[in-house]
């Protein structure tokens, strides 16, 4: 069905059911960050161990978004919706009546291949649904349910938690789930066309190997050595698994992940900019609950209403980013983000024991903003500049990478929080971390403007 035939009502219908479904998967990954005191207490694990709740989701996810390139192109839009909310309802209602870790980890993943079906799908049908003139805010909108869904996440389970316990929140994620599917089921339409496309299972295996070692092997170097088999050596095969399922996407004429796209130079730089992003603020997802509520001492409610104002402003922010992204172009967005991102990095390293959660709450509100401001205008550059079915293809490479980049931010900051002594001046060499990224973001956005100076009118 072509966009100009669907009813406007349809057409709205879609729009909101995409929003809302993408919304409340995407936020259900990161739930289970504020939670990992509990689960640590509940089930007698490790930090390190709980925390696999949240990077395994997003690890899944990522894992599984290379395979929707094919899916999108050979699933009608109706059934793909359904199999995605499907896996994501019964995943959540899994969650619900775990009662051993190991449950709860499977079924955790199950819920997330729900995510990573919904991420592309919701992107690519918007991106079908509205011409180019408005993907800004039509993307503003998607980050905003995508992007800011995860720093709601937190949010929501704080201020469920003591309500109604961690059960409670999965099984408020089941519900939703449910309430999606029968709204699904009256608005959702088949939009984008379908192509010819081969899935290869070897490329599958290669990347989902690759992955999963790099990340693991990061996981594992908590025991202090690189040297190890466990850590060093998955993370060395990691690498190599993912250099060769690179080479063999480049050379081969049917690749799943059509590498290809990084030569349209928007594509490359918005990929650069979303691993930073991603590496700060889901890292940021694992740690300021484990400084607020371990270190400081505040329950579970006090630290969602610390970040209830800023996951507001993060909502707000997103939707009129996409306004001044298709007004100014994207320099604007870049230097106040940047600005944003070094003073909420300060502020981390002059935490102490003693902070108070209103100081707490200003500086997670600093990065929600500073991270709206710039996640929209890279998901719009990233995608608006290609089109037909490459743009399928640029949507997975694209959303794939981000995912990974979630999942290793996780790793990476309890890594070095945990590294580093598990303790205030832990807290201190993470945002130090958090520096680094930042002036990564300012080097890489730098250097690019320098050389394609167009990209600031873009």
């Amino acid at each position: 069905m072509k966009n100009n035939e669907i009813p406007p009502m349809q057409k709205t219908g879609i729009f909101i059911t995409l929003i809302i479904s993408t919304f409340v998967t995407a936020m259900s990954t990161t739930v289970t960050a504020n939670m990992i005191p509990n689960f640590t207490e509940y089930f007698d694990v490790s930090a390190n161990l709980a925390q696999w709740l949240t990077s395994g989701a997003t690890l899944i996810s990522g894992i599984i978004i290379p395979v929707t390139a094919f899916l999108l192109k050979k699933v009608p839009n109706r059934i793909y919706f359904f199999v995605t909310m499907l896996a994501y309802t019964l995943g959540s209602l899994s969650t619900f009546l775990a009662q051993a870790f190991p449950i709860l980890l499977v079924s955790r993943l199950i819920q997330a291949v729900g995510c990573g079906m919904m991420i592309p799908f919701g992107q690519i049908m918007l991106l079908h649904l509205y011409p180019t003139e408005k993907h800004g805010r039509v993307m503003a909108a998607f980050s905003m349910a995508s992007m800011v869904s995860t720093v709601v996440g937190p949010t929501y389970a704080g201020l469920m938690l003591e309500a109604a316990g961690w059960r409670g929140v999965f099984a408020s994620l089941f519900v939703f789930g449910l309430v999606i599917i029968v709204v699904g089921s009256i608005f959702m339409k088949n939009i984008i066309p379908k192509a010819e496309a081969e899935l290869n299972v070897g490329y599958v295996l290669l990347s989902a190997l690759g992955f999963a070692s790099l990340l693991i092997g990061v996981s594992n170097m908590s025991s202090g050595s690189v040297l190890k088999l466990t850590s060093g050596g998955l993370i060395v095969i990691g690498i190599l698994f993912l250099g060769v399922f690179s080479r063999l996407q480049l050379t081969s004429k049917k690749p799943m992940l059509n590498l290809r796209v990084f030569k349209e130079p928007s594509f490359l730089i918005a990929v650069v900019i979303s691993i930073c992003l991603y590496l700060i603020s889901m890292g940021t997802g694992m740690i300021l609950p484990l400084f607020t509520k371990s270190i400081c001492g505040f329950s579970d409610s006090a630290y969602g209403y610390a970040t209830l104002v800023g996951s507001i402003l993060a909502v707000f922010t997103t939707l009129y980013a996409g306004r001044v992204y298709d007004k100014m172009g994207i320099k604007p967005m870049f230097f106040a983000g940047i600005v944003l991102f070094a003073v909420y990095s300060i502020m981390g390293i002059c935490f102490s024991a003693n902070t108070g959660i209103v100081y707490i709450a200003a500086t997670f509100a600093l990065q929600t903003v500073a991270m709206s401001m710039l996640n929209s205008p890279a998901t719009t550059m990233a995608l608006s500049k290609l089109s037909g079915n490459i743009r399928i293809d640029g949507s997975a490479v694209f959303n794939t990478i981000r995912q990974i980049s979630s999942s290793l931010a996780s790793t990476l900051s309890v890594l070095i929080y945990t590294l580093a002594g598990s303790d205030i001046h832990a807290v201190h060499v993470v945002y130090v971390y958090y520096g680094i990224v930042t002036i990564a973001i300012v080097i890489s956005v730098f250097l690019y403007l320098k050389a394609t100076p167009q990209m600031a009118s873009l």
